[in-house]
């Protein structure tokens, strides 16, 4: 989790280069306007091999559910005629 520091929306507008540099760091900011938080600077995440793995895995569950292995593979045509029945 990322420490947050709150800053005033036009406090982070003079100030934006220095904290994008901070939030490169690994620091996280709230922004805000007229003191109600209304965006927040967080560092990138970059995603790791293990949750490109994860996502992938879920996709690929998700496809077997809606094509089942066994049935028929059918065309975008077919699909539209079965619709219509």
């Amino acid at each position: 989790m990322v420490a947050t520091t709150v800053i005033a929306a036009s406090e982070a507008k003079a100030k934006f280069s220095e904290l994008l540099e901070r939030t490169r760091r690994g620091e996280g900011f709230a922004i805000t306007l007229h003191g109600e938080e209304v965006a927040k600077l967080v560092p990138a995440r970059r995603s790791s091999l293990e949750d490109v793995q994860k996502a992938i895995a879920a996709m690929k569950a998700k496809r077997n559910v809606l094509n089942p292995q066994g049935m028929p593979k059918l065309s975008v045509k077919e699909l539209i005629a079965e619709g219509r029945r």
